[in-house]
């Protein structure tokens, strides 16, 4: 898939605030004991986190 580069951008400043807000959930998870819940919202997280690595940017 190919993107513009400001459409890019865009893309991958919101995969980035997902996978954060992913990423704090299951924070917030592990202290209060779902390990496996945790777990899940991390391995969410950081597979849209990388989205962007598949999508080539057009000059």
């Amino acid at each position: 898939m190919k993107l513009p580069k400001p459409a890019y951008v865009k893309l991958e400043v919101l995969t980035k605030i997902i996978g954060l807000a992913l990423a704090a959930v299951g924070v917030d998870n592990v202290f209060k004991g779902n390990y496996f819940v945790a777990l899940s919202f991390f391995i969410a997280g950081g597979l849209i986190s990388i989205i962007p690595l598949f999508i080539e940017v057009e000059n």
